[in-house]
């Protein structure tokens, strides 16, 4: 009786050895490209530049603060920054954000495309030439690699090694994100690392406890079969 079970557990084992082993392999996969590669690189920072450009300290807008104001009545927050090198203000209200030239007055947003190519040529680092620009208005056609971030936006892509995409807002036109090919893979192996095979962000999802558990599971059959072989060599004395 008691080596009809063992052969069951050695059955057992061999099953669950065979399916939690492949997934050890794709998680010590896509963990080592994770703990290789520098997070710096996979965010794409060697990739940009002039994301720090300020206003000069003695600098006085012609468009004041109380004329944005009187123009956007319900705006919760007006920045005045740097936009490609130039003064405009960042106005946030409940309406949504535009972009206001500190010198005209004139509203510069929504961007078009080619306003939205200058904004990433301006932070573009690299030079790769913009191959496509194309506007993302609904979630069928935004790529995943974009995540939460709210549309619409601009997606200028560049001709380089990386096939690197800078991803625009039309609405303040700031540099929202960027993507490139080692980005991709990490996200692709951390997909497959966390196994959330969908929003890539779930860390607590089931398909996760399943594989912890089947991995407990086994090291208790392994445990079990450990014990009854000492027990059988013991017998056979």
């Amino acid at each position: 009786m008691t080596r009809m079970i063992a052969f069951r557990v050695r059955q057992w084992h061999k099953w669950v050895s065979l399916i939690i082993g492949a997934q050890a392999m794709i998680w010590l996969a896509s963990g080592l490209y994770m703990v290789v590669m520098n997070l710096d690189f996979i965010h794409g920072d060697h990739l940009v530049r002039n994301m720090s450009d300020t206003i000069s300290s003695g600098y006085e807008p012609r468009i004041t603060f109380s004329d944005v104001l009187a123009g956007h009545p319900d705006a919760n927050e007006i920045v005045l920054t740097n936009w490609i090198g130039k003064p405009f203000y960042r106005i946030y209200s409940p309406a949504g954000a535009h972009l206001v030239n500190a010198e005209t007055g004139n509203e510069q947003s929504p961007l078009g495309e080619a306003d939205a190519i200058s904004v990433a040529r301006y932070h573009y680092a690299r030079s790769g030439e913009v191959s496509a620009a194309t506007l993302l208005e609904n979630d069928a056609e935004a790529p995943s690699e974009i995540q939460s971030r709210k549309l619409p936006l601009w997606r200028i892509d560049f001709s380089d090694a990386g096939s690197t995409s800078f991803y625009v807002s039309p609405d303040d036109g700031s540099l929202i994100t960027r993507r490139h090919t080692y980005w991709r893979v990490f996200d692709f192996a951390w997909m497959l690392h966390i196994m959330d095979y969908k929003e890539r962000a779930d860390v607590n999802n089931n398909l996760l406890r399943i594989a912890a558990g089947l991995g407990l599971s086994l090291s208790i059959l392994g445990l079990w079969l450990l014990w009854f072989s000492f027990k059988r060599r013991q017998g056979d004395r």
